[in-house]
């Protein structure tokens, strides 16, 4: 059997190095390190970010208290069937705590153990006011003697089996004895003086009994409300928000469904969108028009160019857009918009295109003064700001490259025309002899770049190099990833 085994493992490993196996994806690695991955994509997703003690107690409320309360009750009656809980609540907290996103799986365990704490404390009320309680006095006290004889005897015993005990150490050796005996005896000693002084406090018992009771039920209902709110809050559509005005008002901001419809009714069928690939999915299905990235989009180096599009200066963006889409769209409102990600788009652009950001892996001097709110340099000549202050501040897009299309009613999007489009380039993307397809007349088929950007493209640095971390990585790449995560660590003090 260890010959099966050990002939099993050597040709897993082989085939893993001949590349049988697909390499961790840096999301799953993301869930065994300790802060960021190594790639600027995974880490720049709120989701994939390590949870945070406020959210555990907004989806689990007082569960929080109570399933640790479980986990100790099965974990001193354990059994093989509860054994299970505890194995499912130990894996499900580790992974949860490392990934926001996965807070979820912690949810059916957590209400299980959250239950048995809960019945395990009503119990133990309950019993304080019935008759079992009284008797059991008389039979807890009967232990306690029993215990006491047993510490007895037990040293008695030990103290006849010496030689016995000498024989097997000269045999076995010092770790021959048995230690669990010793605890067991030490625990059986400091058992006996607690068991005595709990059921000699009757009346404290009893009284401890009912403020539980009473705790169980405001706690309770206060849960059950809890429960309410938060569903409500959930179940409320994303793209519409409630926001309350200076004179106490409550309105709804329906900004981003209104940018939708405007694009899927004042926009040609055949309309490309750049937008960042957050909106993707809602850009397709709300607008039913082509957006160039969405939440399915796994190819790094294209994000990489769309995050050099947005974050790199008007005129250099341009001419790359005009190849690529029709309109840009931004999130320009203060509800996680554009700019407070763009500092992560110039990551993941200088990831792939190092001459973004050169020499610094998370572009600190793309960033925007929390404090005045004044952009960087950098970001202050970048498309994505001139589109976002345009005609707010003092900014303008340049009007021969750029229009102002849409602007929603409270400035939460605003969406730009992109002027003198190359046609020949929409034309060659849109033929079918140039879409490369698993099989003739296929859906299934994976685009490709006009031939006007294959300048820029030859200055991509395939960060497949760094997510593929069982093949050679070259030395362009290792320094990069050593650069990455030394800056990240430094920045987070660890």
């Amino acid at each position: 059997l260890l010959a099966v085994t050990s002939l099993a493992v050597l040709l897993g490993a082989m085939m893993f190095q001949l590349g049988y196996f697909a390499p961790l994806s840096a999301r799953v690695r993301g869930l065994f390190v300790k802060h960021r991955t190594g790639n600027p994509l995974v880490d720049s997703v709120a989701e994939h970010q390590a949870t945070s003690p406020r959210a555990y107690w907004q989806f689990f409320h007082h569960i929080c208290v109570l399933a640790p309360l479980g986990f100790l009750v099965t974990l001193f009656q354990i059994s093989e069937a509860k054994s299970f809980l505890l194995l499912y609540g130990a894996i499900t907290y580790y992974f949860s705590a490392k990934m926001n996103r996965l807070i979820l799986l912690l949810g059916p365990i957590a209400a299980s153990l959250g239950g048995v704490g809960l019945a395990t404390a009503i119990r133990w009320a309950l019993r304080q006011w019935m008759e079992v309680a009284d008797s059991g006095e008389a039979v807890a006290k009967g232990e306690a003697s029993a215990a006491k004889a047993k510490s007895r005897k037990s040293k008695d015993s030990k103290k006849a089996a010496v030689p016995e005990k000498e024989k097997s150490v000269e045999k076995n050796g010092p770790e021959a004895e048995n230690w669990r005996d010793m605890l067991l005896e030490v625990y059986e000693e400091l058992k006996v003086p607690f068991l005595e002084a709990y059921y000699e406090a009757k009346w404290q018992r009893k009284s401890s009994s009912v403020l539980i009771l009473l705790m169980f039920v405001v706690c309770g209902m206060e849960f059950i409300n809890y429960c309410w709110v938060v569903g409500e809050r959930l179940s409320q559509a994303s793209i519409i928000l409630k926001r309350r005005t200076e004179d106490g008002e409550v309105i709804l901001i329906d900004d981003y469904r209104q940018a939708y419809w405007w694009l899927r009714d004042q926009t040609p069928q055949d309309a490309r969108v750049m937008a960042w690939w957050d909106y993707g999915y809602q850009i397709n299905g709300l607008s039913n028009r082509t957006t160039l990235a969405d939440g399915n989009t796994w190819n790094h180096e294209h994000i990489a160019l769309l995050g050099k599009c947005l974050t790199g200066p008007e005129k250099q963006s341009y001419e790359v857009i005009r190849h690529l889409a029709d309109y840009v769209l931004i999130w320009a409102g203060d509800n996680g918009d554009d700019i407070a990600k763009s500092p992560h788009m110039a990551r993941i652009a200088t990831s792939v295109y190092h001459d973004v950001c050169p020499g610094d892996p998370l572009c600190t001097q793309f960033h925007l003064n929390r404090q005045t709110r004044e952009p960087s340099e950098m970001m202050k000549g970048s498309l994505l700001w001139k589109m976002y202050a345009h005609e707010r501040m003092d900014e303008k897009v340049d009007p021969e490259l750029f229009e102002e299309a849409f602007t929603s009613e409270h400035g939460y999007v605003r969406i730009f025309k992109v002027l003198n489009i190359s046609q020949e380039s929409k034309s060659w993307a849109a033929d079918p002899e140039n879409w490369l397809c698993d099989a003739p007349g296929s859906w299934l088929c994976q685009g490709q770049y006009p031939p006007a950007l294959a300048k820029i493209l030859q200055e991509q640095n395939p960060f497949k190099q760094l997510e593929d971390f069982n093949v050679h990585r070259d030395s362009k790449a290792e320094e990069y990833h050593a650069a990455y995560m030394k800056v990240s660590k430094e920045r987070r003090g660890t």
